[in-house]
Parts: C-alpha cells; sequence; structure tokens
C-alpha cells in the first residue's frame, strides 16, 4: 500500500483511490467516515489542485454545508416516500435511518471546479442510497451513482 502526506490532505493511503478517515457530524450525531480523493486519468496518481481547493473550500464552509445536507437529505427522504406511496416518517425516524460513509472529491474534468460529495447508506433505499454533489455552488442529490 502506498501512502503519502499531502500538503493540504494530510495522511493518504492508496488502495484504489488515496484515502484516509474523517469526522463528520450530522443531525448532531459524530461520525467517522470514508474521505476519498479519486486518482486522475493519468497513471500518476497525483492529486489535483482543485481537489485540494474543494477541499479548503469544503473545510472553510463546513458548518453550513452540514446543513445544506441535513436539510436535502430530510427534503429528498420525504420526497422519496412520497413517490412510492409511503406515508411520510418523522424527521426524527429520517435523521435515525441515514448514516455517512464516504465524502469523495473527484477527479476534476474542469479546472477551477469546486466538486466533492457524499455517499449515504439509507433505510428506506438499502439497495441505492443516497449521494449529494456538490458543484460550484450548487447541490444534486440522488442515488449513490452520481458520484460513481
Amino acid at each position: 500500500m502506498i501512502k503519502m502526506n499531502d500538503k493540504v490532505f494530510g495522511e493518504l493511503s492508496y488502495s484504489t483511490a488515496w484515502k484516509s478517515l474523517y469526522d463528520i457530524t450530522l443531525f448532531k450525531k459524530p461520525y467517522t467516515i470514508s474521505l476519498i480523493v479519486e486518482e486522475n486519468d493519468d497513471e500518476s496518481k497525483n492529486i489535483r489542485e482543485e481537489q485540494r481547493d474543494s477541499y479548503v473550500f469544503f473545510l472553510k464552509n463546513i458548518s453550513s454545508i452540514e446543513k445544506t445536507i441535513e436539510h436535502i437529505l430530510i427534503s429528498y427522504t420525504k420526497e422519496f416516500l412520497s413517490e412510492y406511496n409511503r406515508e411520510a416518517e418523522d424527521e426524527d425516524i429520517i435523521k435515525k435511518s441515514i448514516e455517512p460513509t464516504s465524502i469523495i472529491f473527484p477527479m476534476v474534468l474542469d479546472d477551477g471546479d469546486v466538486n466533492f460529495g457524499f455517499l449515504f447508506e439509507s433505510k428506506f433505499d438499502p439497495e441505492n442510497g443516497i449521494g449529494i454533489q456538490y458543484l460550484n455552488g450548487d447541490y444534486e442529490v440522488s442515488t449513490q451513482d452520481i458520484l460513481t
């Protein structure tokens, strides 16, 4: 296993992507999730500056990002349940049914992009989970496929 100490991400290990652990709080509950920095298409395994810039942006804005993500998760789950004619659950039940697993800093395709996303397991959709992508100021939510 290859290891490195990146100037922004810190200590990372390589096994299909650069990885480490990250502590996050959602719905007032702490989680330790995987932090994943995808490699570039070239064989160099280098981390791009846009990925570092995205991480710095994320760290500077973590409080507002966490609040936005919490709101998106609740709204998305209520909409998901409604689409399948299931009774809307209490927000506390929704919060307990969603667990973050990863934050991903994808290989950035356009210079200057700020891009990252989260993957979540969901008891309401265990097969597909939930993915939230942030790209240049906009959030998009869907299944985990949005980021894979």
